[in-house]
């Protein structure tokens, strides 16, 4: 049996609603009903009552390149490598629940899989704001590689893996617990092999999400975390000190910045379980950088915006 050149591998937990139109917007592009694809549900032991479960069988039942599978309990990120490791794809790229791929996006990826599968270089999917495919990709290293991805590094529905790249990965779970195993994962395979190639081709769009409920601590994975796994490799050579730095910055310009303003403005869709103050606990992080008072003032600005309706145009024209 041949094998798939393109595994879409989309772990999944409790929200059957958004699954099914990310799967109705890959299964409406002609490039689905070849052998080159095949997509793989990685069901998280979702407790909505079999809902996810029931979709799940119903689209592998009617489609046969389509496999569903579900975990005897959750093993929360586990089920990211857990969902790769299902796949047989060469190239298995890993998909958010909630997206909505673009038309051409399967004949885009198994293009680029078609590209790179001699030279197999770590493929990067950025889906950046904007379309920038104008841009020609190129093969870098590690501190290249970052500085052009930045905090986007940790979006699992960016990150893809080479067959060659998915033995044992079941034994392969570690930052699991930081929330952030895509993260560590790129660290160990450009380990390996350090080159990698960032596409900027924008191939799907986010769903709005209603009722958003925001269980974790978002400074704590997106810096804490995040930093715990990026600075050890300073020191092996991975990574400069201003590559970090970088990206630092980028996370409280072009990150934390939306979930502020989301936070302190009480924006309808979404709901924190956090009691302490979010705002406070990422100015207290960044306090002591030279950057700090300008932040002050650009978050004034675009909270001005943001209470008239205007907080998206203000992100876009602003953008460093």
């Amino acid at each position: 049996m041949k094998k798939p050149l393109l595994s879409i591998c989309i772990p999944t937990w409790n929200r059957s609603e958004y699954l099914r139109i990310c799967l109705d917007s890959l299964i409406g592009q002609p490039e689905f009903f070849t052998e080159d694809v095949e997509i793989i549900i990685s069901d998280n032991y979702s407790p909505d009552e079999g809902a996810t479960e029931t979709l799940g069988k119903e689209y592998a039942e009617k489609y046969e390149n389509i496999y569903y599978f579900r975990n005897e309990s959750c093993i929360e990120d586990k089920n990211f490598p857990m969902a790769l490791s299902r796949a047989n794809g060469i190239l298995r790229k890993l998909s958010n629940d909630s997206i909505i791929y673009r038309p051409g996006s399967i004949a885009y990826m198994c293009g680029m899989a078609r590209k790179y599968i001699k030279e197999k270089p770590h493929l990067f999917f950025l889906n950046p704001r904007v379309d920038q495919s104008y841009k020609k990709p190129k093969v870098v290293d590690f501190d290249h590689f970052m500085r052009r991805t930045s905090f986007h590094a940790t979006w699992i529905g960016s990150f893809a893996m080479w067959d060659t790249e998915c033995e044992e990965l079941l034994d392969d779970t570690g930052a699991c617990e930081l929330k952030l195993w895509q993260v560590w994962k790129l660290c160990r395979m450009f380990e390996k092999r350090n080159a990698g190639v960032v596409l900027y081709k924008r191939f799907a769009d986010n769903q709005r999400l209603v009722n958003r409920l925001l269980t974790y601590n978002h400074d704590q994975v997106f810096y804490t975390n995040f930093m715990t796994i990026l600075k050890p490799e300073i020191k092996s050579g991975l990574l400069s000190r201003s590559c970090v730095k970088k990206i630092e910055r980028d996370l409280l310009f072009d990150f934390f910045t939306n979930w502020m303003l989301l936070w302190e403005l009480q924006i309808s869709g979404y709901t924190f379980t956090e009691n302490q103050d979010f705002k406070q606990r990422v100015l207290d992080i960044y306090k002591d950088k030279p950057y700090y008072r300008f932040f002050l003032i650009y978050y004034r600005f675009l909270k001005f915006l943001a209470k008239r309706g205007a907080l998206e145009a203000a992100m876009g024209r602003t953008k460093r």
